[in-house]
């Protein structure tokens, strides 16, 4: 039952709904595919596609043809040849016999790549199954949909299918695509081991690809390859090929729809958290969509993406490179919409700090994460990431960059549980990432070795090791430190200056834990977070009664409840200035000035000048004056 694309004579080669077909009547595939009775009577109806509906979903004036994209056999009316070395999307499931591995759609039931009514967004075109295949295949879960530009053996973006395929007529762009930061997962790849400062621990994990022996050696448990490679494909399920961009049936336009990215393909499509429903949403919870994308959804969605703004509004690709967290194109977007208001910070004492860090108030998804003992979609091993922690906090921290801009950030404890080395602690880092050679899998036509490097404002994340621990009832080593991701979206009404404005940053997190893998009952906590002059201190953890699965551990992914004090750290100066009698005087003239405005008559141009005063109060009299 696992995949390959070579095989016999069978429903499961039957061409996916995701196919393309350009309207060549000579084509077998036409001829086949576009008889509606034929696919009937094969009992596969729902791999009818109607031509001339094909070619106009596609938009290439009738190019490519069937096997330019998935390849096969077009001259041949005989089953098996005509489906020799097909292309076509497949999905990963877990069960008795597959942990995360690509199987068949025929195995759970062929059916057209359509959304499913209701439910969530983001899960809306994973195939449901159906229940007696899945039941005798023994699959448990479907995990997701996967388009037919990666390997069916990692997971990844394909570089070599999508030359033979896209680039057939986009030759540039996917050899563009192929070499980005993105195409070749650049900047995860390099980080080879939880044990270093830079680029460091970090919430995704040691990349798991070819670092096997290098993470083997330094695990002070057993580690088989087999428990590698689910993870090795768990993290490539994240990372984006042509297709999952590109390709649009979670619009319910057509199942061969294609086009410009819009915002839900920056989300998965459709096809679970993967993309920027994960780093975003999940991880960071200070995402663009939020709503039923985010964790909690009960979040309210960003005002941006209320108004219809696009992410390649403000994140534009050059080269099939796109900017990214701290890029210098995404911020100065703002400019477009908000000239008045960018020009007046630019000049007031607020102009080196980021929007964000007053227009973002809340924040969810993650309050914890550990990588501990687990399962991996149906393996057990030493690293499963224990991240459902999902909650919310009242207010992102903010902490000066390496380049003098202060910007919104959320602190939260880590940890890494069975490690060999001990790693000490290094007070505040910038994720900065060393350059360093990365070997590539040339199996999928990625290059032999490639460089990475990136600079310490390049994204803005940050983090504090606290340094290793040894004293856990297993006897073994853990790394703990502070993940300090930063925020980007979620912008709306500002939040008050007296947050800011004080001795001390407080911030108050609450959250929820499921997973069935781990717990018998839901339980919840809460902690709050404290930043200054005397560094960070994560104080007042509580939590309900934590119930543990059948053979779990609750330290496995629970080490807050033995050492709640292990993440404190002293000595990092994470204080705003602050004079309280100065910000008292600037306070008082800022709420005697808008009390002026309320006697005025309420106008376009008074309501500019009342929303200029939060920025520059100077700027805000001399409009008035005018």
């Amino acid at each position: 039952m696992k995949f390959g694309f070579a095989g016999t004579a069978v429903l499961a080669l039957l061409l996916a709904a995701g196919s393309s077909l350009a309207y060549d009547a000579a084509s077998g595939c036409v001829k086949c595919h576009g008889d509606r009775d034929k696919m009937k009577s094969l009992g596969v109806e729902s791999m009818y596609l109607d031509p001339s509906a094909v070619d106009r979903e596609v938009g290439m004036g009738g190019a490519p043809s069937c096997t330019d994209c998935h390849q096969g056999d077009a001259a041949s009316m005989e089953k098996e040849a005509a489906h020799l070395g097909l292309l076509r999307p497949f999905v990963s499931a877990a069960g008795k016999k597959v942990k995360g591995e690509a199987v068949f759609r025929s195995d759970i039931g062929l059916t057209p790549l359509v959304p499913n009514k209701g439910g969530s967004p983001m899960t809306a075109m994973i195939p449901r199954g159906d229940k007696e295949l899945l039941q005798k295949n023994e699959i448990k879960k479907v995990l997701g949909l996967h388009y037919h530009d990666r390997d069916p053996k990692t997971l990844a973006y394909s570089p070599n299918i999508a030359r033979d395929t896209c680039g057939r007529c986009h030759s540039k762009e996917v050899k563009d695509y192929s070499a980005s930061s993105k195409g070749l997962m650049k900047h995860q790849r390099a980080y080879t081991s939880f044990a270093e400062h830079l680029p460091g621990p970090q919430n995704c994990g040691a990349w798991f690809g070819n670092d096997y022996e290098r993470l083997r050696d330094e695990t002070s448990v057993p580690y088989t390859r087999q428990q590698h490679a689910a993870g090795e494909r768990s993290c490539n399920a994240c990372h984006a090929g042509c297709n999952d961009c590109h390709y649009k049936p979670f619009k319910g336009e057509g199942r061969h729809l294609f086009g410009k990215p819009e915002t839900p393909s920056c989300y998965g499509g459709g096809r679970a958290s993967i993309c920027h429903a994960g780093p975003m949403d999940r991880r960071r919870g200070s995402g663009f969509l939020r709503g039923e994308y985010s964790f909690p959804a009960t979040l309210a969605v960003e005002k941006h993406a209320q108004k219809g703004i696009q992410c390649l509004d403000c994140h534009k690709p050059v080269d099939h490179n796109f900017g990214h967290l701290a890029s210098e194109d995404a911020r100065n977007s703002c400019k477009k919409c908000h000239p008045d208001i960018v020009e007046a910070v630019q000049s007031s004492s607020h102009k080196n700090v980021d929007c964000s860090s007053c227009h973002i108030t809340d924040v969810g998804a993650y309050q914890f994460t550990f990588w501990g003992p687990g399962n991996v979609t149906g393996v057990e091993t030493p690293y499963a990431k224990h991240k459902e922690y999902y909650g919310v906090r009242d207010f992102p921290t903010i902490i000066r960059n390496p380049s003098g801009r202060w910007i919104p950030v959320k602190p939260y404890p880590m940890a890494v549980l069975n490690q060999k080395r001990d790693l000490k602690p290094s007070g505040l880092l910038f994720r900065a990432i060393p350059e360093r050679r990365i070997k590539g899998n040339t199996e999928i036509g990625e290059p032999e070795f490639f460089s990475v490097a990136r600079g310490f404002t390049d994204v803005n994340d940050a983090m504090i090791i606290n340094g290793t621990r040894s004293d856990l009832p297993s006897g073994n080593k853990a790394i703990l430190w502070v993940q300090i991701d930063k925020m980007s979206h979620a912008l709306g009404k500002g939040r008050g200056c007296e947050s800011c404005h004080t001795k001390a940053q407080v911030s108050r997190s609450t959250y929820e834990y499921f997973d069935e893998k781990n717990v018998t009952e839901k339980f919840s906590g809460s902690y709050t977070v404290t930043a200054d002059k005397g560094g960070i201190r994560f104080t007042d953890m509580k939590n309900t009664e934590i119930k543990p699965a059948k053979g779990r551990n609750v330290i496995d992914f629970a080490p807050f409840t033995i050492m709640p004090e292990a993440w404190n750290v002293k000595g990092v100066d994470l204080s705003i200035p602050f004079s309280e009698q100065s910000y008292k005087k600037s306070d008082s003239e800022l709420q005697g000035f808008l009390k002026q405005l309320e006697k005025l008559p309420k106008t376009e141009n008074m309501a500019k000048v009342r929303v200029i005063a939060y920025h520059n109060l100077k700027k805000a009299k001399e409009m008035l004056k005018k």
